[in-house]
């Protein structure tokens, strides 16, 4: 953790309630927190928290049966998000199903500790 930074952690269930933006190489942000949205509730992801971690669902099962394909085996990683793509890290959060809690992992730096 660099000084003058500290790291938090939140587990939110989706819709995220928060808007993700790739500040050029330097990692993913937040730009936005909706009003009334989930990470609103929470009370600790402010703009400008910088995106440490997420995690993420696999499946380590599936059967066909006709043409529909059913997954198994869920389990839920965690993903260091600073040398991943945008899309990478967008993915990730998008595999929870809608009753997993999605965790995400966050830094803050500055006077805003």
């Amino acid at each position: 953790i660099p000084l003058g930074c500290a790291r938090y952690q939140v587990l939110l269930s989706k819709p995220l309630g928060i808007v993700l933006e790739e500040a050029n190489s330097s990692g993913i942000y937040v730009a936005e927190v909706v009003e009334g949205g989930n990470a609103a509730r929470s009370g600790q992801i402010s703009v400008g928290d910088q995106l440490i971690s997420t995690s993420g669902v696999i499946y380590t099962t599936s059967q066909t049966y006709g043409a529909t394909e059913v997954r198994g085996g869920e389990k839920v990683v965690q993903m260091n998000t600073m040398n991943e793509t945008f899309d990478s890290v967008l993915a990730a959060i998008g595999s929870h199903p809608g009753h997993v809690p999605v965790r995400l992992e966050f830094q803050r730096c500055g006077d805003d500790l």
